[in-house]
């Protein structure tokens, strides 16, 4: 039986390096370490998941000073999984007082425990970054998207020798392992199921007080894990789209992504459910969700949002940028019913302006009225960080 994921050449992230100081957040396993090396080789590394490091700078976050007095000012710098010693971050500020040309990478996993902390942030002198798991463009010709349904994109698993093993262990280290120390939790079991109906509402509106419900835990619970998976950047909320004035009354909530379709089908509580068309279908959202973010946050005025009327009318995704909007639906097989294009043409209605994409299994590209049919892994395997989204 071939392997599920052949193996990889050697890949460049699309992602440009950055020209200043920046705070390089993400997901484990999205290849922030990796990316590093790849952009600045000859940086100065500090991994502060080395025991003997951490316990040192910890101890005294001074002694980066020590460190750097031996290297060029114009050297850069990259520390790794810099909330482990938030406390570095002040010796880092003084030492861009102290040398204003020295840029520094700082990669993390975790903004809360930087907030928590209470530490300087550098005061706005490093920009910010989101690592995104793999795009279809980096993989090339690898890209498959039934796979990619199936086992998501993160770098940590398709390089693995056993991906889908290797993605259940992810969940059970990286992700619940992880979240319950950061978070404290104490009630394990129903954490446990919280983490089942938030995969289940991967690409859905969530209720914390239905998830609360089934997982015997106060709703109060619930947000507070919400916002502790938000903040290690393993989930995210997308709003509804109200930049502009709107004749139909709007929903405010916001529908829930993972940051990978894989951790999301991992958690799923069954195979059952994990083969389920909902599943299927929610995966496929959430690849293309996954391209969008990364595209929006590679580009300095765009925004990803959803839209959704009180009446049930909707579209997937709502890109705003400087080239205008575009509005998304992912759907699953060939055709286009008319019930598929009923949230589009709502949408066109109200923003005549609007680009309007159907995202699906059609083997060519297709143009029904306003509305433009893309195969959705072509759509995907187009989409490049600084560059127009595919037209």
């Amino acid at each position: 039986m071939p392997p599920l994921v052949p193996p990889l050449p050697p890949l460049k992230r699309l992602s440009p390096p950055p020209a200043r100081s920046t705070f390089l957040f993400g997901p484990r396993g999205t290849g922030k370490s990796t990316y590093a090396k790849q952009c600045f080789p000859d940086a100065v590394m500090l991994d502060l998941r080395s025991g003997p490091i951490a316990r040192a700078l910890a101890a005294e976050p001074e002694r980066l000073h020590e460190t750097l007095d031996a290297a060029p000012a114009n050297r850069w710098v990259v520390i790794d999984e810099v909330q482990r010693v938030p406390a570095i971050l002040d010796a880092v500020h003084q030492r861009m007082d102290r040398e204003p040309e020295r840029r520094f990478l700082l990669t993390g996993s975790s903004a809360r425990s930087l907030h928590r902390a209470g530490v300087n942030l550098l005061g706005g002198r490093a920009g910010r970054r989101i690592m995104s798991p793999f795009l279809a463009a980096e993989l090339g010709t690898a890209f498959c998207l039934t796979v990619a349904q199936r086992i998501g994109l993160l770098p940590v698993i398709w390089t693995a020798d056993s991906p889908e093993q290797a993605l259940a262990d992810y969940a059970t280290v990286a992700v619940f392992d992880e979240v319950r120390a950061e978070a404290r939790v104490r009630q394990i079991d129903g954490f446990a199921r919280a983490l089942e109906q938030l995969a289940l509402s991967h690409g859905s509106v969530i209720s914390p007080t239905a998830i609360a419900q089934l997982a015997a835990v106060k709703k109060s619970t619930v947000v507070d894990w919400i916002d502790v998976l938000e903040s290690m950047f393993l989930i995210a909320r997308v709003p509804v789209f109200s930049a502009r004035p709107s004749r139909r009354a709007l929903a405010a909530q916001p529908k829930l992504y993972f940051a990978d379709t894989g951790i999301a089908a991992a958690f799923r509580p069954t195979e059952h459910t994990r083969a389920a068309p909902d599943a299927i279908g929610a995966s496929r959202e959430g690849l293309v969700y996954q391209h969008l973010a990364a595209w929006c946050a590679a580009a300095r005025d765009a925004r990803l949002t959803t839209w959704r009327t009180t009446g049930g009318v909707e579209v997937d995704f709502v890109v705003e940028s400087s080239d205008g909007l575009v509005a998304i639906e992912v759907k699953s097989g060939h055709t286009l019913r008319p019930a598929d294009r009923r949230g589009l043409l709502a949408f066109h209605d109200e923003f005549p302006d609007a680009r309007l994409i159907v995202l699906a299994d059609s083997p060519l590209q297709q143009q029904q009225g306003p509305i433009t049919i893309f195969p959705i892994a072509e759509f995907l395997l187009g989409i490049v960080p600084g560059a127009p989204l595919p037209a």
